[in-house]
């Protein structure tokens, strides 16, 4: 038995000897009105997961429905609207799906040449150099914190 495990023994015992110590007398009161006003919030500022069933089915929903008509206000935008076809039929969950993805890879084509080719290249070289001053910062403080001790 080397040395450190002789003082771990040691303050071992030393502390099981020690008596209890009681909680502060005002300690019960604050955590038992801690726990009502907990219980006595409503459900909507409880997490997403202790929300009732058919309110996190309403809120999925209406996300869906928001980010659908913020799809199609953009779609209206960079689409003129006498060019737009006008649907008569019944499409399909995959036609549907290829043409949106037709359509968004068209419009980050139409934005990727839209920059110029020197503000790609700064913003990529702007990357870089964060990055790099990232892994510096990190290692940096990495040597400050736990080397140096």
């Amino acid at each position: 038995m080397n040395e450190s495990e002789k003082l771990e023994q040691f303050v071992g015992q030393v502390l099981k000897q020690q008596p209890l110590r009681k909680a502060p007398p005002t300690l019960e009161g604050r955590v038992f009105a801690a726990i009502e006003q907990r219980a006595a919030r409503p459900w909507w500022r409880e997490s997403f997961l202790h929300w009732p069933i058919p309110a996190r089915v309403a809120f999925l929903l209406a996300s869906f429905g928001i980010v659908k008509l913020a799809l199609m206000g953009v779609m209206w935008l960079i689409t003129d609207s006498q060019s737009a076809p006008v649907v008569t039929r019944s499409v399909s969950l995959y036609e549907h799906s290829a043409s949106f993805l037709a359509t968004l890879r068209s419009l980050v084509s139409t934005l990727f040449h839209a920059i110029p080719p020197q503000w790609l290249a700064g913003a990529i070289a702007l990357t870089v150099l964060l990055y790099i001053a990232l892994f510096a910062l990190g290692a940096t403080a990495y040597r400050t914190l736990y080397v140096n001790k």
